[in-house]
Order: structure tokens, then C-alpha cells, then sequence
């Protein structure tokens, strides 16, 4: 019962985290690295989930929302990781390939729903033409749908990894797993590397 009611709140919690990316903020709540930690610490599992964060991090430190690109959801990413080694019990190996595309798959159902923001424009228009500037309601709206999605989508997705963990014969998957989650480091610093590698020639 505890495990349910904390990812209960831990979905809900990604959904207003993911709200810093674009909608509320911007002061990096949304980020893989502070989400993992977080919902590692509220689920009990602090030094995996903050390990799981720092490496999606590493992979999405590159991707940023701008205009109409849509990249991987890191907040998605990372509690949907989480959750699914602290709820389904999966091995963090497992858990965190398995982040990495829940954070990808998101970024369609994002794209719907900023679409679906963006035919509100119009109406936002006309009032304000029509000299109402009480546009507070349009923001609770927008907020409440982000929040509600994201929520929404990290809770299907915890539920459906904690289905896969009552799965017998998942062992066989975990070698393979292991060791491509060793690599994850790795395959992150040197991206980092040849990210500030170009920044300088930029400079120079």
C-alpha cells in the first residue's frame, strides 16, 4: 500500500517537476539529474535514483525544447526509471534503458498537447483585443493539462513496469543489461567531452 501511495505522488510530482521545462520557472527542477534524485529519495532508493538521473543527464544534457523541436522528455525519463526499479522492482540496469524510452515516447504526446495549447492562441487573442487582460484561467488551463499528462503517462508506465517485474524468467536479460548500463558513463563523458571540445574551437 505505502509503494502505491508513494507513486501515486511521485507521478504526480514529475507532472509539476516537468512543468519547470517550458511551462513555469525554468530553474532545472525538470532535469533528469533533480527529478532521479528526488523521486529516488521519496521511494527510497536516494543513491539509485540520483545515479539514474545523473546518467540520463549525461544523454539529454544536449537536448533543449526550443520552437517547434520536441526532444526526449528527461523528467519523463527519469521517473519513469525510477519508479520502475522502486515499484516494479526491476534491476536499475533495466530500469533505466527502460527511461530512456519512456522519454522518447513522450515526445509525440507532448507535441499533441502543445498543439492543442497552441489553438488556444486565438481565443487568447480576441480577449485581449477586446481589452481582458484577466488571462489567468487560460494558465491554470494549461498548467493543469501538462501536469495532468505528464502525471497521467510516468503513472501507466510505473504501472506497467511494475507488471513486467512479476514477469518470471527476466534474469536472462540483465547480463546484457549490466553491462550496457556500465557503459552509460562512459558513452555520457565523452559526448560532454566532445560537446565543450567544440565550444572552445567556437570560441577560439
Amino acid at each position: 500500500m505505502i509503494v502505491v501511495l508513494r507513486t501515486f505522488i511521485s507521478a504526480g510530482l514529475a507532472g509539476l517537476l516537468g512543468l519547470d521545462a517550458v511551462q513555469a520557472g525554468q530553474f532545472l527542477f525538470s532535469r533528469p539529474a533533480f527529478v532521479g534524485t528526488v523521486l529516488g529519495w521519496l521511494n527510497g532508493c536516494p543513491l539509485e535514483g540520483a545515479r539514474l538521473g545523473i546518467l540520463l543527464e549525461l544523454l539529454y544534457i544536449d537536448f533543449i525544447p526550443v520552437g517547434g523541436v520536441v526532444p526526449p522528455n528527461g523528467t519523463a525519463a527519469a521517473a519513469v526509471g525510477v519508479l520502475a526499479h522502486s515499484a516494479g522492482g526491476l534491476a536499475p540496469s533495466l530500469s533505466f534503458f527502460i527511461g530512456i524510452a519512456a522519454g522518447v515516447a513522450y515526445a509525440p504526446l507532448e507535441s499533441q498537447v502543445r498543439a492543442s495549447r497552441s489553438r488556444l492562441n486565438a481565443l487568447i487573442e480576441a480577449q485581449v483585443s477586446s481589452g481582458d487582460f484577466r488571462l489567468r484561467r487560460w494558465l491554470a488551463r494549461a498548467l493543469l493539462i501538462e501536469n495532468a499528462v505528464m502525471g497521467a503517462y510516468v503513472l501507466t508506465l510505473a504501472g506497467l513496469a511494475a507488471l513486467l517485474g512479476r514477469l518470471p524468467g527476466l534474469a536472462w536479460l540483465y547480463p546484457g543489461t549490466d553491462f550496457a548500463f556500465s557503459l552509460m558513463p562512459w558513452l555520457g563523458l565523452s559526448g560532454l567531452y566532445f560537446r565543450f571540445r567544440t565550444q572552445i574551437y567556437k570560441k577560439g
